[in-house]
């Protein structure tokens, strides 16, 4: 059962590592953080000039605008990645849906046994962290 365990992990940092990849090159990283750090500064100013309502629905305004820039910017890579995780979560679930995995301590809502699910997720989600700190892209 371990061997099943180890594949599942690497499939499913394999399939993150893709997609942080992609993620990668198909986003302006430096437009997504100038946007962010943008928007920001808009927030600010619109906390500073609460009476002023038409101060505040120009900038609400031009953060919306700097929001559906922003969105645009990662929307692209987001569907091209989604594509190859569900392709890996399909190929797990259906060749290993039988794999579990026992802890020596109990997990709240989980119990003591991970099903294959919770070995991808778990896997999924510490790689996509490293990886994104190693590419650079903690936007």
């Amino acid at each position: 059962m371990e061997v099943f365990t180890i594949v599942i992990a690497t499939v499913a940092v394999l399939a993150t590592l893709i997609s942080t990849i992609i993620q990668k090159k198909l986003t302006d990283v430096d437009l997504v953080k100038s946007l962010k750090s943008e928007i920001k500064k808009i927030n600010k100013e619109m906390k500073e000039s609460k009476q002023d309502t038409n101060k505040i629905n120009e900038l609400m305004s031009k953060s919306f605008e700097l929001q559906k820039k922003m969105m645009g910017q990662t929307m692209k890579p987001t569907m091209v990645s989604s594509i190859i995780v569900f392709v890996a979560f399909f190929f797990v679930s259906a060749f290993f849906s039988h794999v579990f995995l026992s802890l020596p301590f109990s997990l709240p809502f989980l119990g003591n046994k991970l099903s294959w699910f919770w070995i991808f997720v778990i896997a999924s989600v510490v790689s996509s962290l490293i990886f994104r700190k190693i590419f650079d892209l903690g936007w």
